[in-house]
């Protein structure tokens, strides 16, 4: 026998065939007509140069040859339907490992809580997080980085993202920060004084500078540092601005007696989103690691 000649419908064909010892019942079985079941158990008897089923005294029986098939098709295609559907995804036996791209901010305040969860049902999985940067788009498409925990990306088919949540940008100060004492600061009043920047995350800083360039207007930045603590710890000490999330500037405020104080402009809120490549989309272990961060931070 050649493997060419042969095809799942056939051995689909030959299970019921030997099953029910019965071209109409076969049939039935297979949704087909009885000449289609019929034309299929001639290309088996051709295939196998057997019989295979052969009439006694009115009814269908299976040959010596059909006998020995029947044992072995039905594990044959068992095999075959494990491997088209996989079974369902086993955390407990995940030894994987998951890289998360995102801000400290969030791999200090947010993820502990919903790793914790993770690690209960998937014990022995392996997570790795990492900052994001203007690198990271890149490593979502090489591989070397499985998840993004940032704004939503854009302009690519490659990248699919589920929103996470919605935040809007506020300022963080020194308390005594002259800023504070104008009744109604202006944009030119934010420019005036030095800034801050986070380099690390989305890319946030552009859209605030794009904002201001449309006024005329640009704001002097003097440090730039990749985390959060150490930017704090320059507020503290310095009449900087740092413009950041509102929900980070709410925990930051819990480690150090900051201002927080709206933009004396208008920007729209954004969302941030949990972003992976198309290669990883119906992977049933990622599927199911997004899912829970997902769950978990929604």
């Amino acid at each position: 026998m050649q493997l060419g000649k042969i095809n799942l419908n056939l051995l689909s064909a030959l299970y019921y065939l030997l099953q029910e010892q019965s071209v109409t019942r076969a049939a039935e079985k297979m949704h087909l007509s009885q000449s289609a079941m019929s034309k299929h158990l001639a290309k088996l008897r051709e295939v196998f140069g057997d019989p295979l089923l052969v009439r006694v005294q009115g009814q269908l029986q299976a040959t010596p040859k059909g006998v020995e098939l029947k044992a072995q098709v039905a594990p044959l295609l068992d095999s075959v339907e494990n491997l088209l559907h996989q079974q369902a995804f086993e955390p407990s036996l995940c030894q994987r490992t998951f890289t998360i791209a995102t801000s400290d901010y969030v791999s200090e305040h947010l993820l502990p809580k919903v790793l914790g969860g993770i690690y209960q049902q998937a014990p022995q999985l392996n997570i790795e997080l990492c900052n994001w940067d203007h690198t990271t788009n890149r490593l979502l498409h090489s591989g070397e980085v499985d998840l993004g925990m940032t704004l939503p990306p854009r302009d690519s088919t490659e990248l699919h993202a589920t929103t996470l949540g919605t935040d809007h940008l506020v300022c963080l100060m020194h308390q005594q920060h002259p800023y504070l004492s104008i009744a109604q600061p202006s944009m030119s009043d934010y420019c005036r004084y030095p800034h801050a920047i986070i380099t690390t995350g989305a890319d946030k800083n552009s859209h605030i500078d794009r904002h201001l360039s449309q006024q005329g207007l640009q704001r002097q930045i003097q440090f730039r540092a990749s985390s959060y603590p150490a930017t704090v710890q320059i507020l503290s000490e310095t009449r900087f601005i740092l413009t950041l999330p509102a929900k980070i500037a709410k925990q930051l405020l819990k480690q150090r007696p900051l201002a927080m104080v709206a933009l004396p402009f208008e920007v729209s809120p954004f969302d941030y989103s949990l972003i992976w490549h198309h290669r990883n989309h119906h992977d049933p272990a990622h599927t199911w690691f997004r899912q829970q961060i997902h769950q978990a931070m929604t």
